[in-house]
């Protein structure tokens, strides 16, 4: 088997499902990472970003590789690259932003309150917190897409399940109680002064439409990475990998000729 030529990263409270189409039309060798909590191998055990590096450095320890990440895997790359520039050959990034939670000189993000509420509603009652979030990833036009519709069908509470042919029953992929930790980690993640760090070839990809993370958080990554490319998508949401995914991979794939 060939090395992997490629890493995609999901998205908080999603799971590899999410990049599965997008990976087979670009087609180079991949590996398609599940985040601790979401299906991944080690545990979601604090309230940063370093469970998502050990994560890919498990998954993926040899580089240099094309990351490939959307919202919350987009900050785990970005934060990688920070750390070992040389593991990244080139960036991909998807809905992504530096700072989830805006703040003084940064008001490109949710508000500090409304996330801090969303943790707890998230330790109250998972499903209903994660039906609202979950609608926030597309347009009001999007919804009613076949795309979105798949969307909500895989991650309907208690989200996607693991069937072990050996042992009888399904059990939930998601550990919610790491999902919510995760969101925490969005919540203090702050990952701008590294940005000028970062000499891998960037692409930013984002909807115009971002109800998550807004169009000028993914700006502001592109303005502030050297030499990044800036591709928003009018009338997209959070999520144009899914409900633009033709467009996407004719993005990625033209950037990907660059290399």
């Amino acid at each position: 088997m060939s090395r992997a030529e490629a890493v995609y990263i999901h998205g908080w409270a999603t799971d590899a499902w999410v990049w599965e189409a997008t990976a087979r039309l670009i087609g180079v060798d991949h590996i398609n990472i599940a985040l601790p909590g979401h299906g991944g191998k080690g545990a979601w055990d604090a309230p940063t970003l370093g469970p998502a590096l050990a994560e890919i450095e498990r998954a993926a320890p040899d580089g240099p590789l094309i990351g490939i990440g959307w919202s919350l895997g987009a900050q785990a790359v970005l934060a990688s690259a920070i750390a070992d520039p040389s593991k990244w050959k080139a960036l991909i990034l998807v809905g992504a932003t530096p700072r989830f939670a805006a703040e003084e000189g940064f008001n490109h993000g949710q508000s500090k309150a409304l996330v801090r509420r969303m943790i707890m509603d998230m330790k109250k009652d998972a499903a209903s917190t994660l039906k609202r979030f979950y609608r926030l990833n597309f347009t009001q036009e999007e919804l009613s897409t076949p795309e979105a519709r798949r969307f909500f069908e895989r991650y309907v509470y208690p989200g996607p399940m693991d069937c072990d042919a050996a042992t009888p029953g399904c059990f939930p992929v998601f550990k919610y109680d790491e999902v919510t930790r995760a969101l925490e980690a969005l919540y203090s993640a702050d990952l701008r002064g590294g940005l000028a760090s970062i000499a891998a070839p960037t692409l930013v990809i984002h909807g115009a439409a971002d109800a998550v993370t807004p169009v000028e958080a993914g700006r502001y990554l592109a303005e502030n990475i050297k030499g990044a490319a800036f591709a928003p998508m009018d009338g997209a949401g959070h999520a144009p990998h899914l409900t633009r995914n033709k467009e996407c991979v004719e993005v990625i794939k033209g950037f990907l000729k660059t290399l």
